[in-house]
């Protein structure tokens, strides 16, 4: 992806070229019928031009888009359509890829307000604990490069422990060429590298000198998906925010400096 990093001071419309020219590699440029507004690349690059500005507002932004552009179906439409790419969105934002080492966190997916949680039905949100308190929904676990890149997630509901969800993510440890994962105190198990406890008694492998500020890699990567409205509660349905999700990270990934 390194040949599309995105710059933020490009205008509109050159981002918008330049995600077309990426997303043209994993989705067709052609439309399928006659009454087709546009191609499923092109769709894709409209999407992820929003995440790109960080526009908090997707139906805005598409308004502004079709200012533009008089010939864009609805934004619903497009949602519609971009639903139906999903399984082909996740698959093309963590491909397979060497790694010596990787960071490993959770941040909560919240699908309501806390004082609604007891009212709520959403399909699988389950009450977990973060840094800020109780949350009502999932979370997401993530692989983060020394870089900044996400090359692996999962989102799971919120009362899953951590540990738990690194081991599903461990299954693809091979495809990453055996990297070396490290963790928070949460993680505190065989093959990690942790912040060791009072009580451990053998080498966690944490050096106090390098890992601290790998370890804060990862919280600014968060940091940039909540700005990204990864948090927003206006979730009906798992995979609207499977959608949000993989928008977000796919973003996130092509615009590292």
């Amino acid at each position: 992806m390194a040949r599309y990093r995105l710059h933020h001071s490009l205008g509109r419309r050159a981002v918008i070229r330049q995600l077309h020219r990426w997303a043209k590699r994993y989705f067709s440029d052609l439309k399928r019928c006659s009454h087709q507004k546009l191609s499923d690349a092109l769709l894709v690059a409209l999407l992820l031009s929003r995440l790109v500005f960080k526009h908090p507002f997707p139906s805005i932004w598409w308004n502004i888009l079709r200012e533009d552009r008089h010939d864009l179906p609805s934004y619903t439409q497009a949602y519609t359509r971009g639903q139906r790419l999903l399984e082909r969105l996740e698959s093309v934002a963590t491909p397979s890829q060497s790694c010596t080492e990787v960071i490993v966190d959770s941040m909560p997916l919240p699908v309501c307000r806390p004082k609604r949680g007891k009212r709520c039905s959403f399909p699988g949100a389950r009450w977990g604990y973060g840094t800020q308190g109780d949350v009502y929904g999932y979370k997401l676990h993530a692989w983060v490069t020394a870089s900044g890149a996400i090359v692996q997630y999962l989102i799971r509901p919120a009362n899953l422990h951590d540990t738990t969800v690194s081991y599903e993510l461990n299954r693809r440890w091979p495809d990453f060429g055996g990297p070396r994962i490290i963790g928070d105190k949460g993680y505190c198990c065989l093959g990690y590298v942790f912040p060791p406890k009072s009580n451990t008694r053998y080498d966690t492998g944490w050096r106090p000198g390098r890992h601290p500020r790998l370890r804060k890699r990862i919280e600014t990567v968060f940091s940039g998906l909540v700005e990204a409205q990864i948090r927003s509660v206006q979730t009906k349905t798992l995979r609207s925010l499977r959608l949000r999700v993989v928008l977000a990270i796919l973003a996130h990934n092509l615009a590292q400096p």
